[in-house]
């Protein structure tokens, strides 16, 4: 009985010790989503080939619709991010056949959100980063960006493929290299759709642009913060095209 009560205490100082963090990281979680929640955007995409054969022209006045999904989020007033892939019409074979193309066809994509049609205004292609102007935006200050993420800090992904807000929680998990280029690696759950999402830390500030997956480690591909900033930076010094 005594031993049994011993164990009953041991259990209760651990849930004691373990339910403020527990608590905290819920309460950091809800107030990034209810702050940050509203940047985030639903990008619709049309695919469609570059190059049209006779009978492709003939019956291009037809509308396809939409047949692709992504996510960005505001970075200004008028100016949404999110991953050049997103926005290049570089798809895989595979996507390309379930999208009724062949592997050889040369695909661009128009990005709409809410409906109006989006422009791509700036591109960091080595960093996979594409700086959109929208019709509508809710933001008049730019978010804060966090440089260098430390090792296993929690992070906070919001993505909004075909308009459903998803988060994923996960930890940082240090430098990534790909094609020559350093990205930030993370232990975060993925899924289509949530390419150019924002990734935040605790406070709220933009770790980096989520870009792909790697899924032999199990590891989530981030464009790093500092690149997303210089991006924006740049248009903002200079707008013209």
């Amino acid at each position: 009985m005594e031993r049994k009560a011993r164990n009953l205490v041991l259990l209760a100082l651990l849930v004691a010790m373990l339910t403020p963090t527990c608590l905290g990281e819920e309460m950091a979680a809800s107030q990034i989503l209810k702050q940050q929640g509203p940047y985030t955007l639903s990008l619709e995409l049309e695919f469609s080939r570059k190059h049209q054969n006779p009978f492709q022209r003939a019956i291009s006045f037809l509308d396809w619709g939409t047949n692709g999904y992504a996510t960005g989020f505001i970075v200004g007033d008028g100016l949404a991010m999110t991953a050049y892939h997103v926005v290049s019409g570089a798809l895989s074979n595979s996507k390309k056949a379930a999208l009724g193309f062949g592997p050889n066809d040369q695909l661009e994509v128009k990005v709409f959100v809410n409906g109006c049609q989006a422009t791509v205004i700036r591109i960091d292609k080595e960093a996979d980063l594409a700086l959109l102007s929208i019709c509508r935006s809710q933001r008049t200050k730019t978010p804060l960006f966090q440089p260098l993420p430390a090792k296993d800090e929690k992070l906070l992904l919001i993505a909004r493929p075909h308009g459903d807000k998803l988060v994923s929680r996960g930890t940082f998990y240090g430098p990534y290299n790909f094609g020559g280029q350093q990205y930030w690696s993370a232990i975060i759950e993925a899924r289509d759709g949530y390419s150019g999402s924002p990734v935040y830390n605790h406070k709220a500030e933009v770790v980096g642009v989520f870009s792909g997956y790697d899924w032999a480690r199990k590891l989530a591909l981030i464009s790093p913060a500092s690149r997303a900033q210089r991006l924006l930076e740049d248009f903002m010094a200079d707008p013209k095209p």
